[in-house]
């Protein structure tokens, strides 16, 4: 590989919401960053107004970017209440921000608004070199430098840090193993406008076929709005991508039991799969660091996905933060970084082929088994507590 032209402390390929938060946290930390990414963000809206792909944001990654100042730059809709049913039971569960005495349980915000705010905040501090335009050819580590080749440009970094998704180049070139669990499923996105406000409630009815959540928007003008994130078996959610806007919302209303009344239009609808998986190593070299999709991949039913690539972020932030001046991507920094966070990814990625598994089973005493248990939880606060704060990032 040639002489680099561009030397710096930390290189982060890859400039979605989890590369941005963690070129900005270095960047503060003092150290040089550049951060390269194909083409810089853009604000998408579909005809209703907003971009289909959503985030739920918790109050841990709210911390987190309040303190990388970007929260603020872009409109969230806080929840206050997560409902969660299913179509075969007679009993619910709620989780409300009154119990955890806080004024909402997270919020949820369009992913195009939160890039466009990451990489404002970026350009704001000065301290970040991006380079856009910029596909990755080769990733060569070494022992006191990690060098890459990316379109006739060369860099080297004291640390790489790989936040280029769930089909990460960085990762595939560097010939890291994943563990994966087969969800079975794809899902669609939009966004639906309804009759009745959602009043600050995320809503999720688990289907024989899949889970099926709504997820609150702004109102706009007096009207109301949700995101819809529908998971299922890949041959059904080409049948509701295929139906006319009338006949998905049909098929909406009659999967959530109308809970916030007719679905009176409907936006443009997207597919995309869904899979598990956990990389073996989240520091497979000394210099060199997976974070967020690159490292694992979760099922959306939870809605922890970014939220697990954000607490990547934090922990980072705050060793880098430690060794600064020093050197990041000194032999043994990251040992721990590594156990510790791929143990929670795989946890959680069990944790949720384990839910979608259980609710798969439409066998009476699988039901039966099901209301008794989730009617038990919904009555003990103690236990109860401990999942929505684990949840939440506290």
């Amino acid at each position: 590989m040639a002489e680099p032209a561009h030397e710096l402390d930390v290189i982060v390929v890859g400039g979605g919401p989890v590369g941005a938060a963690a070129a900005l946290g270095l960047a503060g930390a003092g150290f040089d960053v550049g951060i390269l990414e194909k083409s810089e963000p853009r604000r998408q809206v579909g005809r209703l107004g907003f971009d289909p792909r959503t985030i739920a944001l918790n109050p841990a990654t709210r911390e987190l970017l309040e303190r990388l100042g970007a929260w603020g730059r872009f409109e969230t809709c806080p929840y206050r209440t997560v409902y969660v049913w299913e179509d075969t039971g007679t009993r619910h569960i709620e989780f409300t921000a009154e119990e955890m005495h806080r004024e909402d349980l997270g919020a949820i915000a369009e992913v195009s608004a939160v890039l466009v705010a990451l990489w404002e905040a970026l350009r704001e501090t000065g301290r970040v070199r991006m380079f856009t335009d910029t596909q990755i050819d080769d990733v060569e580590p070494g022992p006191d430098r990690v060098r890459l080749a990316a379109g006739g440009r060369t860099f080297a970094a004291r640390l790489l840090i790989a936040a280029d998704g769930g089909q990460s180049f960085v990762r595939r070139v560097l010939g890291v193993a994943t563990s994966r669990l087969a969800t079975h499923h794809t899902a669609l996105a939009t966004v639906v406008r309804t009759e009745r406000f959602h009043e600050g409630a995320a809503s999720q009815r688990f289907l024989a076929e899949g889970p099926l959540a709504l997820l609150p928007l702004p109102a706009r003008d007096d009207e109301f709005f949700c995101s819809v994130v529908w998971s299922s078996l890949p041959e059904r959610t080409r049948e509701l991508a295929a139906k006319s806007d009338r006949d998905f919302a049909q098929a909406l209303e009659a999967a959530s039991e109308r809970r916030l009344g007719a679905v009176l239009d409907v936006d443009q609808r997207h597919e995309f799969p869904l899979e598990q998986a956990v990389a073996e190593s989240f520091n497979p070299y000394p210099r060199v660091l997976l974070v967020g999709d690159a490292a694992r991949v979760l099922h959306p039913l939870a809605g922890q996905g970014v939220n697990h690539g954000f607490e990547d972020v934090r922990d980072i932030v705050a060793l880098a933060g430690r060794l600064a001046p020093g050197d990041p991507g000194a032999p043994g920094v990251w040992a721990r970084f590594d156990a510790e966070r791929r143990l929670r990814a795989a946890l959680m990625v069990r944790a949720m082929d384990a839910f979608r598994r259980v609710y798969a089973v439409d066998e009476p005493v699988f039901r039966w088994l099901r209301n008794t248990g989730v009617a038990m939880l919904d009555r003990n606060r103690l236990v109860k507590t401990g999942l929505v704060r684990r949840a939440l990032g506290l």
